[in-house]
Protein backbone atom coordinates (compact mmCIF):
# COMPACT_ATOMS: atom_id res chain seq x y z
CA UNK A 1 0.00 0.00 0.00
CA UNK A 2 2.92 2.38 0.74
CA UNK A 3 5.63 2.53 -1.91
CA UNK A 4 8.56 4.69 -2.90
CA UNK A 5 10.17 5.55 -6.23
CA UNK A 6 12.84 7.99 -7.35
CA UNK A 7 11.57 11.27 -8.81
CA UNK A 8 10.33 10.84 -12.37
CA UNK A 9 10.25 13.58 -15.00
CA UNK A 10 6.69 12.72 -15.99
CA UNK A 11 5.59 13.79 -12.49
CA UNK A 12 7.28 17.21 -12.75
CA UNK A 13 4.14 19.34 -12.28
CA UNK A 14 2.82 17.28 -9.36
CA UNK A 15 6.24 17.26 -7.68
CA UNK A 16 6.62 21.00 -8.15
CA UNK A 17 3.18 21.55 -6.62
CA UNK A 18 4.14 19.53 -3.51
CA UNK A 19 7.61 21.09 -3.25
CA UNK A 20 6.09 24.57 -3.35
CA UNK A 21 3.50 23.59 -0.72
CA UNK A 22 6.27 22.33 1.57
CA UNK A 23 8.79 25.10 1.04
CA UNK A 24 6.23 27.82 1.74
CA UNK A 25 4.77 26.07 4.79
CA UNK A 26 5.24 26.78 8.51
CA UNK A 27 7.56 23.75 8.62
CA UNK A 28 10.30 26.13 7.49
CA UNK A 29 11.61 29.18 9.28
CA UNK A 30 12.36 30.91 6.00
CA UNK A 31 10.20 30.03 2.98
CA UNK A 32 12.04 29.50 -0.29
CA UNK A 33 11.49 31.55 -3.39
CA UNK A 34 9.84 29.72 -6.27
CA UNK A 35 12.90 29.89 -8.54
CA UNK A 36 14.98 28.10 -5.90
CA UNK A 37 12.39 25.33 -5.61
CA UNK A 38 12.35 24.96 -9.41
CA UNK A 39 16.17 24.76 -9.44
CA UNK A 40 16.05 22.10 -6.72
CA UNK A 41 13.58 19.97 -8.66
CA UNK A 42 15.59 20.36 -11.86
CA UNK A 43 18.82 19.41 -10.06
CA UNK A 44 17.24 16.27 -8.62
CA UNK A 45 15.78 15.18 -11.96
CA UNK A 46 19.02 15.87 -13.85
CA UNK A 47 20.99 13.77 -11.35
CA UNK A 48 24.00 16.10 -11.48
CA UNK A 49 24.06 16.83 -7.75
CA UNK A 50 24.39 14.51 -4.77
CA UNK A 51 20.70 14.61 -3.87
CA UNK A 52 17.94 12.07 -4.34
CA UNK A 53 14.25 12.75 -4.57
CA UNK A 54 11.85 10.04 -3.44
CA UNK A 55 8.23 9.97 -4.54
CA UNK A 56 5.88 8.64 -1.84
CA UNK A 57 2.80 6.67 -2.88
CA UNK A 58 -0.19 5.57 -0.86
CA UNK A 59 -1.82 2.97 -3.03
CA UNK A 60 -1.37 4.35 -6.53
CA UNK A 61 -1.63 8.01 -5.47
CA UNK A 62 1.45 10.26 -5.25
CA UNK A 63 0.97 11.82 -1.80
CA UNK A 64 4.38 13.15 -0.81
CA UNK A 65 8.11 13.30 -1.32
CA UNK A 66 11.38 13.05 0.51
CA UNK A 67 14.84 14.34 -0.35
CA UNK A 68 18.14 13.10 0.98
CA UNK A 69 21.85 13.36 0.46
CA UNK A 70 24.89 11.61 1.89
CA UNK A 71 28.41 12.64 2.74
CA UNK A 72 31.47 11.60 4.74
CA UNK A 73 31.40 12.99 8.28
CA UNK A 74 34.56 13.18 10.34
CA UNK A 75 32.52 13.01 13.57
CA UNK A 76 31.67 9.38 12.86
CA UNK A 77 34.48 8.57 10.40
CA UNK A 78 31.99 7.40 7.82
CA UNK A 79 28.91 8.03 5.75
CA UNK A 80 26.13 10.24 7.05
CA UNK A 81 22.77 10.15 5.30
CA UNK A 82 21.02 13.48 5.66
CA UNK A 83 17.23 13.46 5.44
CA UNK A 84 16.76 16.88 3.88
CA UNK A 85 13.00 17.19 3.50
CA UNK A 86 9.87 15.13 4.02
CA UNK A 87 6.41 16.16 2.90
CA UNK A 88 3.20 14.16 3.13
CA UNK A 89 -0.17 15.66 2.21
CA UNK A 90 -2.23 16.44 5.31
CA UNK A 91 -4.96 13.89 4.62
CA UNK A 92 -2.38 11.06 4.45
CA UNK A 93 -0.53 11.90 7.67
CA UNK A 94 -0.89 9.50 10.58
CA UNK A 95 -1.04 6.44 8.31
CA UNK A 96 2.50 5.19 9.00
CA UNK A 97 3.92 6.62 5.79
CA UNK A 98 6.74 8.60 7.43
CA UNK A 99 7.79 5.68 9.64
CA UNK A 100 7.90 3.40 6.60
CA UNK A 101 9.87 6.00 4.65
CA UNK A 102 12.58 6.26 7.30
CA UNK A 103 12.71 2.50 7.74
CA UNK A 104 13.15 1.82 4.03
CA UNK A 105 15.79 4.51 3.54
CA UNK A 106 17.76 3.30 6.55
CA UNK A 107 17.67 -0.27 5.21
CA UNK A 108 18.97 1.01 1.88
CA UNK A 109 22.12 2.44 3.52
CA UNK A 110 23.50 -0.35 5.75
CA UNK A 111 26.95 1.24 5.54
CA UNK A 112 25.79 4.56 7.01
CA UNK A 113 27.31 5.43 10.37
CA UNK A 114 24.75 8.16 11.05
CA UNK A 115 21.38 9.33 9.86
CA UNK A 116 20.69 12.99 10.38
CA UNK A 117 17.82 15.43 9.99
CA UNK A 118 16.72 18.90 10.98
CA UNK A 119 13.40 19.86 12.51
CA UNK A 120 11.85 23.10 13.69
CA UNK A 121 11.56 23.14 17.50
CA UNK A 122 7.90 24.06 17.13
CA UNK A 123 7.13 20.92 15.08
CA UNK A 124 6.23 18.74 18.07
CA UNK A 125 4.46 16.06 16.03
CA UNK A 126 7.54 15.47 13.87
CA UNK A 127 9.83 15.50 16.91
CA UNK A 128 7.74 12.76 18.56
CA UNK A 129 8.05 10.65 15.42
CA UNK A 130 11.80 11.18 15.20
CA UNK A 131 12.27 10.28 18.87
CA UNK A 132 10.28 7.06 18.32
CA UNK A 133 12.72 6.32 15.49
CA UNK A 134 15.67 6.82 17.90
CA UNK A 135 16.81 10.21 16.61
CA UNK A 136 18.27 12.41 19.33
CA UNK A 137 19.14 16.12 19.38
CA UNK A 138 22.67 17.30 18.75
CA UNK A 139 23.10 20.56 20.52
CA UNK A 140 25.45 22.86 18.75
CA UNK A 141 25.00 25.98 16.71
CA UNK A 142 25.01 25.61 12.95
CA UNK A 143 26.16 28.50 10.81
CA UNK A 144 26.03 29.19 7.08
CA UNK A 145 27.69 31.48 4.59
CA UNK A 146 25.53 32.05 1.53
Amino acid sequence: MISFEYFKKENYNRLLEMLLAFFTSPALTDPLEEHIVINLLDDILEGKQNIDGIEIYYGDKLVGFGTLTSYYATEVAGKTVQFEDLYIEDVYRGKGIASEYFSRIMEKYPDAKRFRLEVEESNHRAIKLYERLDFAPICYLQMVNE
